[in-house]
């Protein structure tokens, strides 16, 4: 079955974005290699409700950061149309959720540095929140925008053909989803967890990298506020 085409609004905000990896690369000389991030949230968990960030545990198998939780994302290909569709890709290929909307940047971005000499690399992290919905197993199509839909996926196929498993969530009953399934490669990643900003706070969960924490706590402050604006906007609108 063909894909169904989708058109996905892409605020002002990001249009800058909306542009191949070559050009990003041109643009901004001394950087060998792009990585974006997708902030996934939910609040529809009945226990512990309020925000709750998508987190994913690294392989145990992984040369770097074994074992160690961060958000979903990876590097840009040249194959890619623009930043924005690996942005999309790489959210499908590491959760089996289908990008429908683009909320926001966060943070301005920041660089790390791989490799020793001569091989040395200068990347660049780019990091977003965005909404996502699942993909129905036979359908490319996307849900509706706004949250995370639950059309249940079975037997995630990517579309490099790598089939992906049900994710194991160790954050128990607590860290559960109704209804939304997510699927993993299980050479990238073992398990996912929905996470509270306490949670993180507290350290339940050994994140990857500060920087990738600071954004997170970022991300729930601005997520917390977009709840709260639209908590009060629905009381005035309610008002007689």
């Amino acid at each position: 079955m063909e894909p169904k085409p989708i058109q996905i609004h892409i605020p002002p905000s990001l249009h800058h974005l909306a542009i191949p990896l070559s050009t990003f690369l041109s643009q901004n000389k001394g950087y060998a290699k792009l990585v974006v991030s997708s902030y996934i949230f939910t609040s529809s968990i009945s226990v512990n409700p309020g925000p709750h960030l998508l987190l994913v545990q690294r392989a145990a198998s992984e040369y770097s950061f074994p074992n160690l939780w961060e958000v979903p994302g990876g590097s840009c290909e040249a194959s890619d149309p623009t930043i924005l569709h690996s942005l999309a890709r790489e959210a499908f290929e590491e959760t089996g959720l289908r990008l429908t909307r683009f909320n926001r940047q966060i943070g301005s971005g920041f660089d790390f540095v791989t490799g020793y000499g001569v091989r040395q690399k200068r990347w660049r992290k780019l990091s977003f929140e965005i909404e996502v919905a699942e993909i129905e197993a036979n359908d490319m199509s996307c849900g509706k925008s706004g949250g995370v839909e639950k059309a249940r996926a079975k037997d995630a196929v990517a579309e490099d053909g790598v089939v992906r498993v049900d994710a194991i969530d160790q954050a128990g009953k607590e860290g559960e989803l109704d209804g939304v399934s997510i699927t993993l490669d299980p050479e990238e990643h073992q398990a996912y967890a929905w996470v509270t900003e306490e949670e993180i706070n507290e350290g339940k969960y050994a994140i990857v990298t500060a920087e990738q924490k600071d954004l997170m706590l970022e991300a729930f402050t601005l997520r917390k506020a977009d709840e709260a604006k639209a908590m009060l906007d629905g009381a005035i609108s309610g008002s007689p």
